[in-house]
């Protein structure tokens, strides 16, 4: 039996959700090649999928509050963060 250690660090095997995601950006990214938008990157914006200049994204931290639901929820679940 084989373990894929990345899934375990990042809570374990990929949902459906998680399939479907990378399948999209995987999509959209590839669409964006064949049609000459480099300096790009796909991202999701609310429902759907767009792309970004890399421009606006790099180098800037998006940081998430330790009172976000999601972060609240994770730790109900044990989860913890290193802090």
């Amino acid at each position: 039996r084989y373990t894929v250690l990345g899934h375990i660090q990042r809570g374990g095997t990929p949902t459906a959700m998680d399939r479907r995601l990378a399948t999209d950006l995987g999509a959209y990214a590839a669409d964006m090649i064949a049609h000459g938008k480099f300096g790009r990157m796909a991202a999701v914006h609310g429902f759907k999928v767009a792309d970004v200049p890399l421009s606006k994204v790099a180098g800037k931290i998006r940081k998430v509050t330790l009172k976000h639901p999601t972060v609240r929820a994770a730790r109900g679940l044990g989860m913890g963060f290193g802090d």
